[in-house]
C-alpha cells in the first residue's frame, strides 16, 4: 500500500497523544514511501476545508453524528449524504487504498462507511476511548457505543495502543477482536533523548505534565506532595485544562503557592528541557490507556513514579529505577516522591534511555506498516 486515508479523531491546530501520533505516522510514513491524506472533523467550523500541513493534504469534513438534541438529529439526517459523498469524492481523487481510523469518534462512522464504498481495508487504532475520554462519553452515550461496535466488527485489522486498551475492547465486543487485533504502542520522537541545557528553574524540581483533567490525577498529587515534607523540592506542573483553576485552588488551601509552579502548557522543546532539568518525574494518572509521558522521561534517563494502572503500568515497568503506586493513594505516591527527592545517583540512567528506545516512531511505524500489508491481503 502506498496511499493511506488517515482520520484521527482531532489534529492540527489541536494539541494531544492522538493528534501526536497521527502527525508523527504521517511523517513516518514518507519516510518509507507510502502518502498519508489526514481526513478529520471540521471543529471548529470556522476552520479551513482544505490546509497543508507538513507538505501532507488536509482535509476537514463537518462530520455530524445524530446526538443528543433535536437540531444535532436534523443536521445529521439532512447532511449525511452530502458530506459522505464529498469525502468519498475526496479519496477517491487521493486514489486511497487503506483507511485508518486513529481514536474512535465521530470521523469513525464516515470513515467505516466511506471504506465500505470504496471497497478499501479499514484499520482501526484504539487509544482508551472507553477509558479516558475527558467527557466519558462512552459511559453516557449509547450512540457512541454502537459506532464503536459497528467500526471494531467490521474493520479488517484492529490495533490497540497497551494490551489493557486491547483487553477492554476485546470484553466489549464479546472476545470476538483476537483474530484480527494486535497491540502497538504509541511512539516517541529521536529529540527526546538529546542532551542539551535543562529548564532555568531556580531551585531543584519534581515534575509532572499534561491535561489537567480530573483522571490524570494531580489532586492526589498535590496531596502527597504536601504530605511528602520535601525541603527544597519544588513540584512544577506543565499542562492545561478544565481543571486547571480547581488545582491552583488546592495548591493555595495547601500551602503550597512558593513550592508548586505552574509553568502552562509545554511544547516540544519546552518539554525536553523540563525533563532534562527535573530530578524525576511523576504520573499520578487514575487511569492511562498508555502513557507517552512515562516513555519521554526515560528518553531524558529519569526516574519514574508512575500509577500502577491500566498501560501505563506496561510501559513503565516497576525495576531501579521506576516505582509504581495505586492510583489516587496518597500515603503511596508521599513515600514514592520521598524516594525521588533521595537519590542520589542524577545523571542520565543509560538503561531506562535503552529501554525507551523500543519505543522510537521509526519502529512503530514499521509496526503499522505491517498491519496495512495483512489488512491489504484480508479477505
Amino acid at each position: 500500500m502506498k496511499r493511506i486515508a488517515l482520520f484521527p479523531s482531532a489534529f492540527h491546530p489541536s494539541l494531544g497523544g492522538v493528534e501526536e501520533l497521527s502527525g508523527q505516522l504521517a511523517l513516518h510514513l514518507k519516510k518509507t514511501g507510502v502518502t498519508a491524506m489526514l481526513c478529520v472533523n471540521q471543529w471548529p467550523r470556522g476552520l479551513p476545508i482544505v490546509e497543508k500541513w507538513n507538505g501532507f493534504l488536509l482535509r476537514r469534513f463537518p462530520f455530524r453524528l445524530p446526538e443528543d438534541g433535536f437540531k444535532a438529529k436534523i443536521s445529521f439526517y439532512a447532511t449525511r449524504s452530502r458530506i459522505l459523498r464529498e469525502l468519498v469524492g475526496a479519496l477517491k481523487r487521493f486514489k486511497a487504498e487503506a483507511v485508518h481510523v486513529q481514536c474512535v469518534s465521530s470521523n469513525a462512522w464516515y470513515a467505516h462507511c466511506a471504506a465500505h464504498i470504496l471497497g478499501v481495508p479499514l484499520i482501526v487504532s484504539l487509544q482508551g476511548e472507553r477509558t479516558m475520554d475527558a467527557q466519558g462519553i462512552y459511559f453516557r452515550s449509547p450512540l457512541y457505543n454502537r459506532i464503536l461496535r459497528k467500526v471494531l466488527r467490521s474493520a479488517h485489522r484492529v490495533t490497540a495502543c497497551s494490551n489493557a486498551t486491547l483487553k477492554d475492547a476485546d470484553d466489549f465486543m464479546g472476545g470476538t477482536l483476537a483474530s484480527k487485533a494486535s497491540v502497538i504502542y504509541n511512539g516517541i520522537g529521536s529529540e527526546a533523548f538529546d542532551a542539551g541545557a535543562g529548564w532555568p528553574h531556580p531551585a531543584p524540581y519534581i515534575l509532572a505534565l499534561g491535561r489537567f483533567v480530573p483522571q490524570k490525577g494531580f489532586n492526589t498529587l498535590l496531596d502527597a506532595y504536601a504530605s511528602a515534607g520535601l525541603c527544597g523540592v519544588d513540584l512544577l506542573l506543565a499542562g492545561d485544562g478544565p481543571d486547571g483553576e480547581k488545582l491552583r485552588r488546592l495548591t493555595r488551601e495547601l500551602g503550597l503557592s512558593e513550592r508548586v509552579h505552574f509553568v502552562g502548557r509545554a511544547y516540544r522543546g519546552m518539554v525536553q528541557a523540563l525533563m532534562r532539568g527535573a530530578l524525576g518525574l511523576v504520573v499520578p494518572s487514575l487511569r492511562e490507556p498508555m502513557g507517552i509521558v512515562a516513555l519521554e522521561g526515560m528518553a531524558a534517563g529519569k526516574p519514574l513514579l508512575v500509577s500502577a494502572v491500566d498501560g501505563l503500568k506496561e510501559v513503565a515497568p516497576e525495576g531501579l529505577w521506576c516505582r509504581h503506586a495505586a492510583p489516587g493513594d496518597i500515603a503511596g505516591f508521599s513515600t514514592g516522591l520521598r524516594w525521588l527527592a533521595g537519590l542520589e545517583v542524577r545523571t542520565p540512567v543509560l538503561k531506562q534511555q535503552e529501554y525507551a528506545r523500543q519505543f522510537l516512531w521509526n519502529r512503530v511505524v514499521q509496526d503499522y506498516m505491517s498491519v496495512y500489508e495483512s489488512a491489504a491481503i484480508c479477505p
